[in-house]
């Protein structure tokens, strides 16, 4: 009986914190504008896991886009259970899938519509422990 009780907790605790990671997931998904270096940008984040960047009328990401001549796609990652939050963005090669870049970041949604992200660019190893560089605020585009 205590052994059933046991296990009991714990699948209440695993499927409790399994929908608790969704809906950080879910609070993701949307269209997003925000404010770099005094450039206006959006990023947005599909249900399906495709992400798309854009700024100055230039697209990157999603599910088609030329990057160097070679026909890409990008999609993200997101692991909520870390503190802080984890995001990557993977860029793929449409024929062959194989993983041509990796953006690595942390995020916090400070509120519903206010989401805090911190990316490493090309060439910069790791991912972000804080949000004091390279970081950016964007607002959820309604």
């Amino acid at each position: 009986m205590k052994l059933l009780k046991q296990l009991s907790l714990v699948a209440i605790t695993l499927s409790l914190m399994t929908s608790l990671t969704a809906v950080k997931e879910d609070a993701l998904v949307g269209r997003w504008k925000g404010k770099d270096k005094g450039d206006i940008g959006f990023l947005t984040l599909s249900a399906d896991g495709f992400a798309t960047f854009e700024m100055d009328g230039q697209i990157m990401g999603g599910k088609s886009f030329d990057m160097r001549g070679v026909s890409a796609h990008m999609r993200y990652t997101v692991d909520a259970t870390t503190e802080p939050a984890a995001i990557d963005f993977i860029i793929y090669e449409d024929e062959t899938y194989n993983e041509l870049n990796r953006l690595k970041g942390i995020y916090e949604m400070n509120t519903p519509d206010e989401l805090h992200l911190a990316l490493t660019f090309v060439g910069e190893l790791g991912r972000p422990g804080n949000f004091s560089t390279d970081n950016v605020m964007l607002y959820r585009v309604k």
